[in-house]
């Protein structure tokens, strides 16, 4: 759920937050297949190449380890958001609750860049990087704010520069919703980006400190589900969905198509060595995990019910919202 404007305890935010992205859509309402992960919906021909998962697949599970734990959350009081590799054991971590960036290594997280002031605040979502000319450009994005930052030239030390936005308010007051909710985002090398709207059901590009934002027309395909996760490969979208439906769309800004069916919540999405992974919230039955989208196999657990898995990243990284924590599969 959002509550624009509205500040509450940390205490009372946390029981409304951690369903955030299922409440604003009615998510857990809609009965969902199974959480048993032994079967995804096969579509018809020429709808994706994906195969449908198979239980006889399982001996896949043995080439894969047990998530291990790179740090639980000390500076970010407990809540987590986007994470974005720097090595195996290094992450970039983004603190919903304050916009600050920080360096998740050797078990515990620390503050490397404070977000700037004038747009500090909760709601922080979206994390994304692009190499420019030898350099990562970080992008850290809020939907509790309308609002962002770049972080330029990011290294585990910190940014060798920083500048900060607001998404364009006529554009915003305009959403269906009367305000924008940006969740999962891409950055461009022109530092424009893209990002889903889970509240307003659509995807959206804006150039370059949102000078200017336009709702793309494959925003139609999302109609009835919950557009969360954003993920970009070989100059395609792949696009999570947090309903029970569980939706993976692949496409452009111009159309979207379903590529396959989990039957259950999802969320954090990451391309890895040229393979999909998805986060399995599993609100909707069973158990979250990190779902292999070419296999449709779940690898191994650390959990034994749902948990909100807010991100993912190419070195198969991933955070969980609350108890806030990042994690290497």
């Amino acid at each position: 759920m959002r509550h624009k404007g509205v500040v509450t305890a940390a205490v009372t935010t946390v029981l409304a937050l951690s369903f955030v992205l299922m409440a604003a859509q009615g998510a857990a309402s809609t009965p969902g297949v199974s959480g048993t992960h032994v079967s995804l919906t096969k579509l018809p021909s020429g709808a994706g190449s994906l195969a449908y998962r198979s239980p006889f697949t399982a001996g896949i599970l043995k080439s894969a380890s047990t998530p291990t734990t790179l740090c639980s959350a000390l500076t970010y009081n407990d809540y987590a958001a986007g994470v974005y590799p720097i090595t195996k054991t290094e992450a970039f971590v983004e603190d919903w609750e304050t916009g600050n960036l920080t360096l998740c290594a050797s078990g515990v997280d620390s503050v490397i860049q404070a977000v700037p002031s004038a747009v500090a605040g909760l709601g922080y979502y979206g994390l994304s990087g692009v190499m420019v000319h030898g350099s990562l450009d970080l992008l850290i994005l809020s939907w509790g704010v309308e609002a962002g930052w770049y972080c330029l030239g990011a290294t585990s030390s910190g940014c060798a520069s920083t500048s900060y936005f607001t998404l364009p308010s006529t554009f915003c007051s305009a959403q269906p919703a009367g305000f924008c909710n940006p969740d999962g985002v891409v950055l461009a090398k022109s530092l424009g980006f893209t990002y889903v709207d889970i509240v307003n059901i659509e995807m959206v590009t804006c150039t370059a400190s949102a000078a200017s934002c336009t709702a793309d027309a494959a925003s139609s395909a999302f109609t009835g589900y919950s557009p969360v996760g954003i993920t970009e490969y070989k100059s395609k979208f792949y696009v999570s969905d947090n309903s029970c439906t569980g939706n993976i769309w692949v496409g452009t800004t111009k159309s979207m198509k379903v590529l396959y069916t989990e039957g259950n919540s999802l969320e954090g999405i990451a391309f890895h060595k040229h393979t999909l992974y998805v986060g399995d919230d599993a609100y909707c039955g069973g158990v979250a995990g990190i779902l292999n989208a070419k296999t449709g196999v779940e690898l191994p657990t650390i959990f034994t019910g749902a948990i909100e898995i807010i991100s993912l990243d190419s070195d198969l990284q991933f955070a969980t919202f609350s108890p806030g924590a990042v994690y290497l599969q």
